[in-house]
């Protein structure tokens, strides 16, 4: 071989040693990136794993705020209802009150109604008493007329034979 192909060969050789160490230099440089790139990556995803985190406590959250928020549409529902039944209740109660005062009333009308028919039957059997103590008298002055209209009777009977007898 020749020196011109040796030195053509040693260009070569320089060349490519020159033209490794550019691309180790570039691969250097691509590691570095790629490393700068994987820990973004990484910090990314730790991002994302905390953000995945953070929204499935939101979610639960959500969720929770959900439940509650029925839960209190029910209590709404049941204090509802216990307000109508208490409304009805105080109405029942207004009503048995007004009940109360019409049996009150009902009961004094009854007590002056008793106290009025005990005087009438009072009265009444005064007046059967009376009617009794007439009906005797006039019974017995039923039987005193007769006794008189007998002795009348009689008396004219002696006076007819005591005029005959003159």
């Amino acid at each position: 071989m020749d020196s011109t192909d040796n030195l053509d060969l040693l260009k070569q050789l320089k060349h490519l040693v020159a033209e490794n160490e550019s691309l180790k230099a570039r691969l250097d440089e691509y590691q570095y990136s790629t490393a700068i790139k994987e820990k973004e990556i990484q910090e990314l995803k730790l991002k994302i794993a905390n953000g995945n985190e953070i929204k499935s406590r939101l979610d639960n959250q959500v969720m929770e705020l959900e439940l509650l928020q029925n839960y209190m549409g029910d209590l709404e529902q049941e204090t509802e209802g216990a307000v109508n039944r208490e409304m009805d209740l105080q109405q029942q109660v207004g009503n048995a009150v007004s009940v109360r005062h019409q049996l009150d009333d009902l009961k004094q009308q009854y007590t002056y109604l008793q106290t009025q028919l005990t005087g009438l039957q009072a009265q009444l059997q005064e007046l059967n008493n009376r009617n009794l103590l007439l009906q005797q008298q006039t019974s017995r002055i039923a039987e005193l007329e007769s006794f008189l209209a007998d002795a009348e009777q009689e008396r004219d009977e002696w006076k007819a034979l005591a005029g005959l007898k003159e």
